[in-house]
């Protein structure tokens, strides 16, 4: 598909041969505002928007195994780590529609986190140095998270119904809830909610409902488990662009492998529209076997028929419990459990990284 370019200046649509691949756009201090305007005009045509962001680990980790806390205890760890953090890198991928390969790619470099000075997970950190993060490139020339935040909530992102077709912006992203929540924190210029339903709001609000989780979706697909490199390899979905650990090329290689999931397990239209509003890991789990019973016959039949149109699905791995009520669609939903007696997360040390 031809991917249309635009003057940043004024918007307007120009005329091009489509680029011999897709390119990720570099977003530092000296051309952010450049680069958000060429987002402003491109939102109208390309609203289908995929979502990451790389940030330094974790810091405070769970006292009992993550597998038994509760929604609300997982929101509580949560915030006491993306409270304590800052976020590193946020790409973003635009396509024209569910089954639209990708068009445009950015990945905004940000300024705060310096490895020297801020509290990080080393092996995180590591990770990301050995996969092409410069550290002392974002010092020197990351954007201001303040700038990030402003140009996010004039860029038509955020907090915006847009006159297109599609009722919005349309969200894809691959177990999202840190990802969310780090927006939110520079969103909003301060700490997270201290409830889990006050955050989820804040997600409606400026995400609005059409928010879709891959991590979410692969509950219903039959071989789907694990990370976002082995899903993508399970459907033979290459990386198209960048390294792994790089948010722009991790937002990518989600939309693809959104995309392919549609074409794989959910081709009929509409069916889609019951994983809408969901976040992996916050949200209500006592009820995905009533999902089953009330999704539609198209969704019960996938994993019979996915597994004939694809001999690249593997074995399906570890069974979730099956429980007995679910979230209605475009509804983000929260347990409502009292606050834990004790924290349920310690702190682990921070070495310093040498830069």
């Amino acid at each position: 598909m031809p991917c249309p370019e635009f003057d940043a200046a004024g918007g307007r649509q120009k005329t091009k041969p489509p680029p011999p691949g897709l390119q990720i756009r570099q977003v530092w201090a000296d051309n952010v505002e450049r680069e958000f305007k060429l987002i402003r005009a491109a939102i109208e045509h390309f609203p289908y928007v995929s979502m990451d962001t790389e940030f330094p680990g974790v810091i405070h980790v769970p006292t009992k195994h993550h597998a038994s806390l509760t929604a609300g205890e997982r929101y509580a760890l949560l915030k006491a780590n993306v409270d304590a953090l800052h976020l590193i890198q946020v790409g973003l991928t635009f396509a024209a529609s569910p089954t639209s390969p990708p068009a445009l790619a950015f990945e905004i470099n940000l300024r705060e986190f310096d490895p020297r000075l801020h509290r990080h997970a080393p092996e995180s950190v590591r990770l990301l140095a050995d996969n092409g993060v410069d550290f002392a490139a974002h010092r020197a020339r990351g954007v201001p998270a303040t700038a990030f935040s402003a140009l996010m909530m004039s860029s038509g992102l955020v907090c915006c119904n847009h006159n297109h077709n599609h009722g919005g912006v349309t969200w894809v992203t691959f177990s999202s809830a840190y990802d969310f929540a780090y927006l939110i924190k520079l969103l909003m210029g301060r700490k997270l909610p201290r409830s889990q339903a006050d955050f989820l709001r804040y997600v409606r609000v400026f995400f609005g409902h059409n928010v879709y989780d891959v991590k979410h979706m692969m509950r219903y697909c039959a071989g789907l488990y694990g990370g976002l490199d082995r899903v993508a390899a399970a459907l033979g979905v290459e990386r198209a662009a960048g390294r792994s650990h790089q948010a722009g090329s991790d937002s990518v290689l989600t939309w693809d492998t959104f995309r392919r999931i549609k074409q794989v397990y959910f081709p009929k239209e509409g069916v889609l529209n019951s994983f809408a509003g969901v976040i992996f890991g916050l949200e209500e789990l006592n009820g995905l076997a009533a999902a089953e019973e009330a999704k539609p016959a198209e969704t019960k039949k996938v994993n019979v028929a996915a597994s004939a149109r694809t001999n690249k699905l593997r074995p399906s791995g570890p069974q979730r419990k099956k429980t007995t009520s679910a979230p209605p669609p475009h509804v983000y939903r929260a347990v409502s459990a009292p606050p834990p007696q004790a924290p349920v997360y310690r702190a682990v040390a921070t070495p310093a990284f040498p830069v």
